[in-house]
């Protein structure tokens, strides 16, 4: 928030308990980063640009087009861009409703077509079970691999995010009934997930948890489920989170010993996950329920297997199906 207006005009008015009230609303640390970054940005170029801001009813729509064609002159993602001028137009809503503007300068600046520049690419189930398989044939069995692996089955196997994952707390992890497991996830909105676990990730999970637990303290139910096995700063503190990073390193690592040549990341599997179920039958709206998505056109972006030539319907047109019968 270094960018941010702290002075103006007005000198009754407290912009350091005003953005205090905006950012700390959101419930989600990671909401909230997103908009102090996003906004700050936009203040950034104002000062990078020489735009002295005396008060914040200076700010006019051409500052907001000049941001957003800087942004697009860094060839940033639409997406991305969109984003950033909603966050903007959500803090200049909440200015509007403390009488510091009259209109919001967002307002009638267009937004670029918000095009997929580079898809996430998912894999083939049978790319999956190869990538599975190398997890396996390693020789030495150590702490970390078993921590890979569960890393990977879980990503996989239940479609979760990045984050949802790092942040798992033992108490998440729990029996639903006599033959299931599930883990309870914290998605988007701060809404709360519940993700059966598949027997084999179950397996490998439990595996790396005995092995886990079998070298430190004590585990408690705020403990981190998937933690990381070295600290190089405290040695005796493990109970982190893993570093987004080191998520990222894992499946780059794995899927590059699989033979796996594509551009992979973490939200690749959760693509993967959409896909398999949805090709291998599931209803839409049963995956999208399951992901945790408010619509299930966003689903539908994420299937990168439904242009397939073996489910074209051209393959089912009645005029070319023998033995049909004239009306």
């Amino acid at each position: 928030m270094d960018y941010f207006i702290t002075s103006t005009d007005e000198n009754e008015v407290n912009w350091k308990l005003l953005n205090y009230e905006f950012f700390e609303n959101f419930s989600s640390p990671h909401t909230k980063k997103c908009y102090e970054r996003d906004i700050g940005s936009f203040f950034k170029f104002l000062t990078d640009n020489n735009v002295e801001m005396k008060a914040v009813h200076n700010i006019s729509r051409a500052h907001v087009i000049g941001f957003r064609n800087y942004l697009l002159s860094l060839s940033q993602a639409p997406k991305t861009i969109c984003r950033k001028l909603s966050s903007l137009s959500s803090y200049f809503d909440f200015l509007l409703e403390k009488n510091l503007l009259e209109i919001n300068p967002c307002n009638g600046v267009k937004r670029p077509a918000q095009v997929v520049i580079k898809e996430t690419n998912d894999l083939s189930d049978q790319s999956v079970e190869n990538l599975f398989n190398c997890l396996f044939s390693l020789e030495k069995e150590t702490l970390a691999l078993k921590m890979h692996r569960a890393v990977i089955f879980l990503l996989f196997s239940t479609g979760i995010r990045k984050s949802e994952l790092t942040h798992l707390k033992y108490k998440d992890y729990f029996q639903i009934d006599d033959e299931h497991f599930a883990i309870r996830v914290k998605a988007k909105g701060g809404k709360y997930l519940t993700k059966v676990i598949h027997e084999s990730a179950k397996i490998v999970l439990d595996e790396y948890l005995e092995a886990s637990c079998s070298e430190h303290e004590v585990i408690n139910e705020d403990d981190f489920l998937i933690r990381p096995t070295k600290n190089p700063h405290e040695p005796t503190n493990l109970n982190h989170p893993l570093n987004p990073k080191t998520v990222d390193y894992i499946v780059k690592k794995y899927c590059k010993l699989a033979g796996i040549k594509d551009r992979i990341s973490p939200h690749s599997a959760r693509a993967t996950y959409i896909g398999s179920a949805l090709e291998n039958g599931v209803e839409l709206w049963r995956v999208s329920k399951d992901v945790g998505h408010q619509s299930t056109r966003t689903t539908e972006i994420y299937n990168k297997r439904r242009l397939s030539t073996e489910h074209s319907p051209v393959h089912h047109l009645g005029f070319f199906q023998k033995g049909k019968k004239a009306a």
